[in-house]
């Protein structure tokens, strides 16, 4: 054969490998994570192996801007931007400079303590259940994305843990990814590990899901992804492991709770985690021995920083409390002093919460268990009273989400339910929180 021949050949083999690397199928949509003012992680898969590249502009039709993985091929592709300005809207493409969409997008946080209007969607159990019939998940999105506006953007998402059944890699794709991507590629994602997540060790997990270990996005770093905590304009999000029993990790954990409050100085305190304080529903935390652990140990450091809001899932079921302080026992301990304010905290009936500014200790806390986005349970499952909160939605098999809005001073949040009440409202529940002087 001629020395031209095998030139062009190798040419052809040339062309031929960088045709299928740029065609390489997305098998995995782009998704975002650990939102910075300056940064943004875009992870996404596809089905064979190449070495990805993200485009990225502030335009839609003008991607101006690239960055390529550095490591060799592979179909799990993960590339953080950085140099990025806060507050700011990027468009991207993982697919070619002219794939630009307008839907696929993403907005940089403010700076760290700055006080811009927030829109937070939690979601809870959504990967729950093995089932062909996505029809419940696409519902709660549909719900959301109506009250929304139309749009399925959030400054974030908190999915709350079960992001899966058994932590397989088809039923994270199938009952999670393939349903939430409309969402996930303009909402950066916090997730939270549930005991469903925790099948195989945390193997598909931990290389599934990309999250603030080394205080990337503020707070204290925790050097694992089991537990993490971040920042995200004037508010302070501690993501709990529920799924950590044995006394060393468990030690490890609380201490280093204690020394990221220690260190928050910002105005509104979230937590978050699987396994709930207190609820009724399908796991009923009176009869959890490890749930009392957690109150004596972590409920008992966050109200003595001045937690706001505490996000609970697991239980596939929606309860939210009165302003409440110190219920650090069984439901059963619960009297008229551990009411801060029993009202309904609705500006358009009785008044909102009203607390101090800033993190004044044992000033009220509110405890939501969310349902879950994709799977209830009939009232047959449930071995003990629906809520043991105050404030009660009775009835079982409801999915939905919630919404949490923050704008200065003021925390809005509604619980977006899939069914209508008895106003034909899909809005089952609201109330407002509001930081005084």
């Amino acid at each position: 054969m001629k020395k031209d021949s095998f030139h062009f050949i190798g040419l052809w083999f040339l062309f031929f490998s960088i045709s299928i690397g740029m065609c390489a199928q997305v098998t995995r949509q782009p998704y975002l994570q650990i939102p910075t003012p300056n940064s943004m992680t875009v992870r996404w898969q596809t089905g064979t192996g190449i070495i990805g590249k993200l485009y990225y502009g502030n335009s839609v039709s003008s991607l101006t801007e690239n960055k390529t993985e550095n490591e060799n091929e592979k179909i799990y592709h993960e590339v953080k931007l950085t140099g990025l300005n806060p507050d700011t809207k990027y468009y991207y493409s993982v697919e070619g400079p002219s794939k630009g969409n307008e839907d696929q997008y993403f907005i940089t946080p403010p700076v760290s303590g700055t006080s811009k209007p927030v829109s937070i969607w939690v979601i809870s159990d959504f990967g729950q259940t093995n089932t062909s019939d996505n029809s419940r998940r696409l519902e709660t999105i549909a719900q959301w994305r109506s009250y929304n506006n139309n749009s399925y953007h959030a400054s974030f998402v908190l999915s709350l843990g079960d992001q899966s059944e058994d932590d397989a890699i088809y039923q994270i794709q199938h009952n999670y990814f393939s349903q939430l991507e409309n969402v996930l590629k303009s909402s950066p994602l916090y997730t939270t590990i549930g005991n469903h997540d925790n099948h195989d060790s945390l193997y598909n997990y931990v290389r599934t899901f990309t999250l603030p270990s080394e205080a990337e996005a503020g707070g204290v770093p925790s050097h694992t992804k089991k537990y993490y905590s971040f920042d995200y304009s004037n508010i302070h999000i501690v993501v709990l492991c529920t799924e950590i029993y044995d006394d060393a990790n468990f030690k490890a954990q609380a201490e280093w709770l204690k020394t990221d409050l220690d260190d928050n100085k910002k105005e509104w305190l979230i937590a978050c985690m699987h396994q709930p304080f207190h609820s009724g529903g399908y796991h009923p935390s009176d009869e959890v021995e490890t749930a009392q652990k957690r109150r004596e140990t972590w409920l008992t450091l966050l109200e003595d920083h001045g937690i706001d809001l505490i996000l609970q899932g697991h239980n596939h079921v929606y309860e939210r409390s009165f302003l409440v302080d110190n219920l650090i026992g069984k439901s059963t301990t619960l009297t008229n002093a551990n009411k801060i304010n029993a009202g309904l905290g609705r500006i358009d009936s009785d008044a909102p919460y009203y607390k101090p500014s800033g993190s004044q200790s044992h000033k009220g806390t509110i405890f939501i268990s969310v349902p879950g986005g994709g799977v209830a349970n009939s009232d047959k499952y449930y071995p003990a009273p629906f809520s043991i909160f105050p404030v009660v939605f009775a009835g079982s098999d409801y999915e939905g989400s919630l919404v949490i809005k923050v704008n200065g001073n003021q925390m809005d949040v509604n619980f977006i339910c899939d069914e209508k009440d008895g106003k034909e409202s899909h809005i089952w529940d609201y109330f407002t929180i509001i930081k005084t002087k």
